[in-house]
């Protein structure tokens, strides 16, 4: 058993920290009940003494500070007082995680007073082993949780808000016949946007994501070899992410939208259709799962464009760079030196205030009338309305740099930005890089060459 934590931890729970997981389950169900772990001296948010910390672990495993959910909370009871709404209940993965440090099936209540209670389906056992919050509750059915919360302290409810952007239609069903007299409303943009401006810590998470890609991006170029796959080089890049602590999974709020690590895409394989809301293109091994790479193997002229996220502690960095096997065509890598001009220009506007949506109406300004208007970020209908995306528990946060999205930037946001440029049946060029705004401008996080990169040897 790994145990590290900071000061703000409980001494006697430090020093009685159990070595076993059998006595470390028994301890968390335990000391859920003791007098230490139902403080609040300060007013704010109780957290469970277990792992009130900076860092704590089980496992190895770094959970969540206190602070962080307190914070969270804090800032989405704010809109709810202004918005005249009494709780949120949260279901879906990314934002219970956020707003608990865990991620376990069940109903999150997060009152506009007071403090959150989770009910849990499964697994209350770990809720209480990872979760700062101090309301842990079983929750048998759907039906049971008005008397449940009820139980807990929470005071009658007549305004709910809910993420409706993703909620099934099947849950609100059963949530309606649960709370009746109820009214339900939308949370989910507030959400959104609560997440969309990163905390320390969070860019912390969002910077290891970033490293890994840093460091298995190296090592593409001894990978390319004639007759190489593009199955055979992503599942040896995906292994070496996975061996850099890569979590294995790429989370995604849009409806329908699935991936694992993102794509190897060898020559055409980049300008090939695509439902995945990206610039882009692959072919897939099946129709039934066309996401990924294909059967396409490496030839001589031939680039290749890996566009992967990286995956850490739930967060993901994005990147994108074109790799070069021989001598590619002029016009290709003149379009590949055009895109490098043109995010010259737009880091130029990444620091705060720069309204969202300047930064795609300057690049579209840039790219109107040069030979790549109809071929950039896409070809014909494959075209997307965009230019970068926030990135964070979810690979489509929030901003997003394209028409209509006013937000100015704020220090905190954490935005992937990728300007590529397509040829048709040939493939494509470009680059994505994941980029942190800070007060002053910005900070790059994905780090290594941005020009074509040539295969060794």
């Amino acid at each position: 058993m790994v145990w590290n934590a900071d000061t703000d931890c409980d001494s006697r729970i430090r020093r009685d920290w159990p070595r076993s997981l059998a006595s470390l389950y028994s301890h968390c169900l335990d000391c859920s009940s003791t007098p230490q772990n139902r403080r609040g001296e300060s007013g704010g948010l109780r957290v469970n003494p277990v792992i009130d910390a900076k860092w704590c672990s089980i496992w190895g495993m770094e959970l969540v500070p206190g602070s962080e959910v307190r914070n969270r909370l804090e800032r989405l009871q704010s809109w709810m007082r202004s918005s005249d709404v009494d709780a949120v209940f949260v279901f879906q993965n990314a934002d219970v995680f956020y707003f608990s440090g865990t991620l376990q099936a069940g109903l999150l209540c997060l009152p506009a007073q007071g403090e959150p209670v989770f009910l849990v389906v499964k697994s209350l056992a770990r809720a209480r082993l990872e979760s700062p919050l101090e309301k842990l509750v079983a929750l048998p059915g759907m039906r049971k949780a008005p008397g449940l919360l009820a139980g807990e302290g929470v005071g009658k409810l007549r305004r709910v808000g809910l993420e409706l952007d993703v909620l099934p239609v099947s849950h609100f069903q059963r949530l309606c016949q649960a709370f009746g007299g109820v009214e339900f409303t939308d949370a989910s943009e507030a959400i959104r946007n609560i997440r969309m401006v990163k905390s320390p810590y969070e860019v912390e998470q969002v910077r290891r994501a970033a490293a890994q890609l840093n460091v298995a991006f190296l090592e593409i170029p001894g990978w390319l070899r004639a007759g190489i796959s593009e199955l055979e080089l992503s599942a040896r890049l995906e292994g070496r992410l996975r061996g850099l602590g890569h979590q294995g999974l790429t989370r995604m709020r849009g409806f329908n939208n699935e991936m694992g690590y993102g794509t190897v895409s060898i020559g055409p394989s980049a300008s090939y259709p695509s439902c995945f809301p990206g610039p882009v293109g692959f072919v897939g091994l099946y129709p039934g799962m066309p996401n990924g790479a294909g059967e396409r193997q490496l030839a001589p002229g031939d680039t290749v464009m890996v566009d992967i996220v990286g995956g850490y502690g739930g967060y993901v960095a994005d990147k994108t760079r074109t790799f070069a096997f021989g001598e590619i065509a002029p016009d290709m890598a003149a379009a590949h030196s055009f895109v490098l001009e043109l995010m010259a220009g737009i880091e130029r506007l990444l620091k705060p205030g720069t309204p969202c949506d300047r930064i795609y109406r300057q690049a579209l300004e840039r790219i109107k009338g040069s030979p790549y208007e109809e071929t950039f970020m896409g070809l014909g209908e494959e075209k997307v309305r965009f230019l970068g995306h926030g990135v964070g528990l979810e690979l489509d946060d929030l901003p997003v740099l394209a028409s209509g999205f006013e937000t100015p930037l704020e220090p905190g946001m954490t935005i992937a930005i990728e300007p590529k440029i397509f040829f048709p049946g040939r493939g494509g060029v470009g680059i994505e890089d994941t980029y942190l705004v800070t007060g002053t401008g910005f900070e790059k996080l994905t780090l290594s060459p941005a020009h074509i990169i040539q295969a060794d040897g």
